[in-house]
């Protein structure tokens, strides 16, 4: 690995920040994901609760660790309840990222350290990612930032490398408390290639220091939800770690085929347009399967670790039974410096035409993110809450319930009125409470200011609960969204 300095072009940050804040409070929050983040963030600024994260203003939603709902009650804090305050954790993290992994080319691409940033930069997938309400942009700014501390502490000895470890179990510490223990497989991948190919190093790893480091930011808020309601050790092993990884309880393309559904495209879309030009740039794909090949026999350190962080959990995304389009996020970060690394070495001076695709692709990219802002979707949370507001004008609402479907949470956003799930039946909702029919009739006696929401196609098994409880719906009006016709209505006494 390359010892050389090299300071970050400004050039570099001016792009990263473009791409980050095009078109960034244009677009309203998208339901279901956003939403639901975005909900948690107010809630949590609004309570001052930056313990235990909710969805509803009340019941604990513990799917996620914190880190990502901190981001977003700061950001509301500082700049209101808006679209632009949502989407900036995730510009900040895209921007961090791409900073980190120039810090990575220093390394691993020492003719071009700035070319393994453009190219992630301007990749499509972390491109419109970096304004996607989410966990995944902060969790591949902790990865990125984890893996260029290990680099760093690589390549050097002595007490300079010991920092360098430190900071590492520092920044997994936060990758942990972003999305839990996938934040730690660029770990195992380190791990695993030390453990093979270069055990003296494996065993510096675990200094003192850097494991209590890792161990208070990581494992704190968990010991402190732990201890206030044991019941939830089980829950975060069973429902958010076993669950995910071997049942298909979270109805997330759980099929057998359904890794090669969702990751694929996302893998070969997302890398354009670098991924085909560094293959052309290898003499075609049958050459640079053979360069590859050939790297990997002779043990070139570089690529071994660039494999092991891309395998590895490439491999136990594919084997987990819970599977979305973001969860390979952190991958495109490997497959830049891959594909710089290729790209730098085709021919003796590419920068022309390095530069004639970054211009191209950053002027696309600018437009794609200008359509998706002004895309019309009836899952368009501002769109929705829009045609609510039109209904309810005038209206005291103490908050909107919505029965037998997924809470369109983004609401909380525009309406800053709290939003709550109930579920009758065996149908269930992961973020929803569960009701008999009989803890129905509480839920709705003296709630006059409650309105609720109910799919108009399944509103018959709702009616029917409510006339056993001597109530009855009193219509307000209809919203389309999601593809559905929502009938809106409050509650009120029988005159039967």
């Amino acid at each position: 690995m390359n010892t050389a300095r090299t300071h970050v072009p400004m050039w570099l940050v001016a792009l990263l920040c473009l791409v980050a804040f095009a078109f960034q409070g244009t677009r309203g929050i998208w339901e279901p994901d956003e939403g639901r983040y975005s909900s948690g963030g107010i809630n949590m600024h609004e309570s001052g609760n930056w313990l235990i994260p909710t969805i509803d203003g009340k019941h604990p939603h513990l799917t996620k660790p914190p880190m990502t709902y901190w981001a977003l009650a700061a950001s509301f804090a500082a700049f209101g309840h808006n679209e632009w305050a949502a989407r900036l954790p995730g510009a900040l993290a895209y921007i961090g990222t791409g900073l980190f992994v120039f810090g990575l080319g220093r390394r691993l691409c020492p003719e071009r350290p700035w070319l393994p940033a453009l190219v992630w930069g301007l990749s499509f997938a972390p491109a419109i990612a970096a304004n996607v309400v989410s966990t995944d942009p902060p969790l591949v700014l902790f990865e990125t930032a984890a893996m260029h501390a290990f680099v760093e502490a690589w390549s050097r000895e002595g007490p300079d490398a010991r920092r360098w470890f430190v900071l590492r179990w520092l920044a997994w510490g936060l990758a942990f408390m972003t999305k839990g223990p996938p934040g730690l497989l660029p770990l195992f991948a380190a791990m695993l290639y030390l453990g093979i190919h270069d055990r003296p190093r494996f065993r510096s790893m675990f200094v003192p220091a850097g494991l209590l480091t890792f161990a208070v930011v990581a494992f704190t808020w968990f010991g402190v939800v732990i201890a206030r309601e044991p019941g939830r050790l089980g829950y975060f092993l069973g429902y958010e770690v076993y669950d995910r990884v071997f049942t298909s309880v979270h109805d997330r393309n759980a099929q057998w085929y359904g890794a090669f559904e969702v990751y694929l495209p996302m893998l070969i879309v997302g890398t354009l347009p670098w991924s085909p030009l560094a293959v052309i740039a290898a003499g075609g794909p049958a050459a640079a399967w053979r360069k590859l090949g050939t790297r990997l026999r002779e043990r070139n350190r570089d690529w071994l670790l660039l494999g092991y962080w891309l395998v590895l959990p490439l491999a136990v995304f594919f084997l987990a039974r819970s599977r979305l389009q973001l969860y390979v996020l952190p991958l495109f970060v490997p497959l830049a410096l891959m594909m710089a690394r290729a790209l730098s070495g085709s021919r003796p001076n590419p920068d022309r035409w390095i530069a004639w695709t970054a211009g191209i692709t950053l002027g696309a990219l600018v437009t794609l993110k200008g359509v998706l802002a002004y895309w019309h979707t009836d899952r368009d949370a501002r769109h929705i809450a829009a045609q609510v507001s039109t209904l309810l004008q005038g209206r005291a609402v103490d908050r909107i319930v919505f029965v037998g479907m997924r809470p369109y949470y983004g609401l909380k956003v525009y309406l800053d009125i709290p939003i709550d799930g109930i579920q009758l039946g065996e149908h269930r909702f992961e973020y929803s409470k569960y009701l008999s029919e009989e803890a129905l009739c509480d839920e709705v006696r003296d709630k006059e200011r409650d309105v609720f929401a109910i799919k108009a196609l399944r509103t018959e098994k709702f009616d029917a609960a409510l006339a056993a409880c001597g109530a009855l719906p009193v219509a307000i009006g209809t919203v389309f969204a999601d593809g559905n016709d929502i009938r809106f209505f409050t509650v009120g006494p029988s005159t039967r």
